[in-house]
């Protein structure tokens, strides 16, 4: 089984993500530092926010072998700065969670992701699940 980092803001879905793939429930809904939830690893919304945490995120990605970078389709901005993606040795997948949404804008999503260097995207449908079985394909 790979070993996945997850990255992204507060509140895009990262926690969710890992309860619909693994069918655990990670310790906290809201990680404060690098959560471990079998082959998962959550990392706080804060390690992307600020970037006096991106060595920490760099270091804890040389031990997985994927980068899932969430975006929320709702959100209006990004904070994954340009070329992000470039920063990994690992293969990254850029997953858009929220999608079922009626104020979602899955393009503008996709775009983010793709300003941020993730060349493989998913969307992922938080409420029916589709897109799960991709992305479990892809991480499994």
């Amino acid at each position: 089984m790979k070993r996945v980092l997850l990255i992204g803001e507060n509140g895009v879905g990262k926690t969710a993500l890992i309860e619909a793939l693994s069918g655990q429930r990670p310790a906290t809904r809201r990680p404060m530092a690098l959560e471990f939830c079998g082959p998962f690893i959550n990392t706080p919304g804060e390690f992307l926010e600020n970037r006096r945490f991106y060595p920490a995120i760099i270091t804890t990605s040389a031990d997985c072998d994927m980068v899932l970078m969430v975006q929320d389709a709702t959100r209006i901005s990004s904070l994954f700065p340009p070329q992000f993606a470039t920063l990994f040795t690992r293969r990254v997948l850029g997953v858009i969670s929220r999608a079922e949404a009626p104020e979602n804008q899955v393009e503008r999503a996709k775009r983010f992701l793709q300003n941020a260097g993730a060349n493989e995207i998913v969307c992922w449908n938080t409420e029916t699940g589709e897109g799960l079985e991709v992305i479990r394909a892809l991480v499994f």
